[in-house]
């Protein structure tokens, strides 16, 4: 499964709100995202559909497997990429 550059932002983003909270929302996302909760929303249903999350009963969202595997790698690679850029003295 290819996953588009605006999928992974938001497996990113679960995974360090979740690093923080321990539980996340929908409105969790798109308060840190400034997003709207219908795109939100429609982003959440595709990463569902994708089976890379799970939503329980009470909206709550937890990484699947390879969810949290494939959010790691596009943190670390972030952060990687962060830390080379200020390196150079890009912001």
């Amino acid at each position: 499964m290819s996953l588009k550059p605006s999928g992974e932002m938001y497996l990113e983003t679960i995974y360090v709100l979740y690093q923080k909270n321990s539980a996340v929302r929908s409105i969790d996302i798109a308060e840190h995202m400034n997003y709207s909760k219908p795109s939100v929303s429609r982003a959440v249903g595709n990463l569902k559909r994708e089976n890379y999350i799970f939503v329980d009963k009470n909206g709550y969202i937890t990484l699947t497997d390879d969810g949290l595997a494939l959010a790691q790698k596009i943190y670390e690679r972030h952060t990687i990429l962060s830390e080379v850029l200020m390196m150079l003295g890009i912001d």
